[in-house]
């Protein structure tokens, strides 16, 4: 093969291997998520601003969050409270185990009654009355000083796993 000949090929190779370079790395770009979507799939909860002893509502990836706030007068459950200072919180999804409804709190009963066929849990999210029989889902969270961040793992969230299943 003559000398022009094969400074085309390297040269074809080489325009060939460039393009496929950056045609593979634009698409392994494009399936990791946006800046934007991470930071929104994170629900942000600051611990000092709830109100004692009543149960606060947020939102998650669209789902419903129960968070209460405790003190030293409320029943506690080793199984599903954080602790955070002088506090304990019982953070759960406001989905219904059983039929996937939003389960609205009766506050004079301490209870979560789900709309959909008339199932309880207790403030902790504790299955009471059937045709309920799991409790309401933890999500995973991660703790920063008095901050809870919903939608990442922690240590506490991995304690509390652990926890739930002795």
């Amino acid at each position: 093969m003559d000398r022009n000949r094969r400074v085309v090929n390297y040269s074809l190779l080489a325009l060939a291997g460039t393009g496929m370079y950056f045609s593979v790395g634009t698409m392994f770009q494009t399936l990791e998520p946006p800046k934007k979507a991470r930071l929104d799939a994170a629900t942000f909860i600051d611990t000092t601003t709830l109100p004692l002893n009543e149960i606060s509502y947020f939102m998650w990836q669209k789902k419903p969050l129960f968070i209460l706030k405790k003190d030293a007068s409320m029943m506690l459950d080793t199984k599903r409270d954080i602790h955070i200072g002088e506090y304990y919180y019982t953070l759960m999804v406001g989905i219904c185990t059983h039929l996937g409804c939003v389960p609205k709190y009766d506050a004079t009963l301490k209870r979560f009654v789900c709309p959909c066929h008339n199932g309880q849990f207790d403030y902790n999210g504790n299955a009471l009355a059937s045709p309920v029989t799991k409790p309401l889902v933890i999500p995973p969270f991660k703790l920063n000083n008095e901050m809870i961040i919903v939608g990442e793992v922690g240590e506490a969230y991995l304690q509390l796993m652990e926890a739930s299943k002795a």
